[in-house]
């Protein structure tokens, strides 16, 4: 019978062992009881989600990486992330619950990525969302936070990066873009950066193939000011698509013009209100692109470039508050005394999922290999709870960590691995046994790790496992050591011996693994 063929674990997924996932289980408890102080209170979610709540505002970046699936008749989903699920939790059972509402949580989610190094198709997010409460004090709190859990975990070297999505959206809502043509600039502003206009550009022409960012726009301003023709346009493109296209054909039939009759009457109409409504877009591509372009290039210390960016906002006469939102929060963020990181002003910053209003921020820092990592990001998502059903919009935020990424950063420079039991207990014989096992669970009552021998190998064959895991110390009881109420005591690196009294063993095992550290 030919042997069954090995089974290995999905692509992109992996086992964790031992030193790494203790190191993470550390970060994971330590990052928890820090949201604790801060009174963000714990709240477990399923890793099953109805599709439906990642495809209504996640975004593009999300939803093409979802892990989906038929089940009966439903669509199902792995978790890509959290927020979404906290929001559709406050729906269903938590809008009774006095705000603002504090919620932490840590668990794994699921996302269709190319493999690469350090890059998994599974992996974990502990965050923070604060529900029903906005304003800058609220940003500065989850800001503040974020940082100093970082610090918490032993980071000190990381830089928060800061952008304002009323930035960019407020400007081009202010244009009057067509929202499918404002999406498509808002998925662009990383890649204006990363892959060049020329890229934008032959993006927009998807959807508008008439658009020529070179057009010389000082020409289309003067054509559009000259003639009655002009004119007749200029109020079509005021009106909604029913009533410029009632408008069109109450004028031709005015006129007595009849349409071809091989030609359909409606078709060329809509043709010709389509042509009206793409020639106003193109003008305003151009300046939107233009204004894209300049404010992509704002990035640096909020001293610098606070400044800088009010009076581009000043010269394209952005409405809204977006430069004074940031100032007061960056004020409020200060009242808190200072951080250890470096913090950093972009507003070219541009996160895949669309729910984000207002504040967005991610916090970077370099792993010691030098692959610069992205540890944590968040920001303000005021319109989530009411396109999942929760009628007003209620102000909200949040940020989450890639555990696994802040607990490879704080392990930099750990000398010992973490898998290895400070003691090893040996009993020689069975008899032996009831005696080791109560010193190894005394010693665990005091938080020292002990693993016991319990498969009756020889005391060689003990002595040299407990060598190959690491143990610092080895406590020997045999017959003779029972009946003198004491036992052995053996530092494996100097290989020492004392003779201890059992109830003086405790203390001589602190001693000497503090020694040992």
């Amino acid at each position: 019978m030919a042997p069954a063929a090995k089974i290995t674990a999905l692509r992109g997924m992996r086992d964790v062992f031992n030193a790494e996932y203790e190191r993470r289980r550390r970060v994971q408890q330590t990052l928890e009881r820090h949201f604790r102080l801060y009174g963000y209170l714990p709240i477990d979610l399923p890793i099953l989600e109805n599709t439906e709540l990642y495809l209504r505002k996640s975004g593009e970046d999300i939803s093409a990486r979802l892990y989906e699936f038929d089940f009966k008749n439903r669509r199902i989903a792995l978790r890509p992330e959290l927020t979404a699920s906290v929001a559709r939790a406050y729906v269903e059972s938590l809008r009774d619950e006095p705000l603002p509402l504090r919620l932490q949580y840590s668990g794994p989610v699921f996302r269709y990525e190319k493999p690469q190094q350090n890059r998994y198709r599974q992996f974990t997010m502990t965050g923070a969302e604060l529900l029903g409460a906005g304003g800058a004090a609220v940003d500065a709190e989850l800001l503040h936070l974020a940082c100093r859990g970082l610090e918490q975990v032993g980071i000190n070297d990381y830089k928060l990066v800061i952008g304002h999505t009323a930035a960019l959206e407020g400007f081009l809502r202010q244009l009057g873009l067509r929202k499918q043509l404002l999406n498509q600039l808002l998925r662009n502003m990383e890649n204006l950066r990363k892959r060049g206009l020329r890229h934008v550009v032959e993006s927009l022409q998807s959807l508008v193939p008439e658009f020529d960012y070179a057009a010389d726009e000082g020409d289309r301003v003067a054509d559009a000011d000259a003639g009655s023709g002009q004119q007749l346009i200029s109020v079509l493109r005021e009106m909604t698509d029913g009533e410029a296209r009632q408008a069109i054909t109450d004028f031709l039939r005015s006129l007595n013009i009849r349409i071809d009759a091989k030609r359909d009457e409606g078709e060329i109409i809509d043709r010709l209100l389509h042509k009206i409504r793409e020639d106003e877009q193109g003008p305003k591509l151009r300046v939107a692109l233009d204004y894209m372009a300049r404010l992509g290039e704002l990035r640096g210390s909020p001293a610098d470039v606070l400044p800088r960016a009010r009076a581009l906002a000043a010269e394209y006469k952005l409405k809204g508050r977006a430069m004074s939102a940031l100032a007061d929060t960056l004020a409020c963020l200060a009242d808190y005394g200072d951080l250890r990181g470096e913090i950093e002003l972009d507003f070219g910053l541009n996160r895949g999922l669309h729910y984000y209003t207002g504040l967005m921020f991610e916090i970077h820092c370099q792993a010691a290999d030098g692959e610069a990592l992205q540890l944590c990001g968040g920001g303000r998502y005021d319109n989530l709870v009411s396109i999942l059903g929760g009628g007003e919009p209620a102000p909200a935020a949040g940020f989450a960590y890639g555990l696994e990424r802040v607990a490879r950063v704080a392990s930099q420079g750990e000398r010992a691995p973490l898998n290895q039991p400070d003691v090893y207990v040996i009993p020689i014989t069975s008899a032996d046994a009831r005696a080791a096992y109560q010193v190894a669970n005394e010693l665990r009552q005091r938080d020292i790790v002990v693993e016991a021998s319990i498969d009756g190998r020889s005391l060689r064959r003990s002595l040299k496992h407990a060598d190959r895991k690491g143990a610092s110390l080895v406590i020997i009881i045999g017959e003779a050591e029972r009946k003198r109420n004491a036992a052995i005591l053996r530092a494996m690196g100097s290989h020492q011996e004392w003779t201890a009294p059992l109830d003086e063993l405790p203390r001589r095992v602190e001693e000497l693994l503090k020694a040992h550290d």
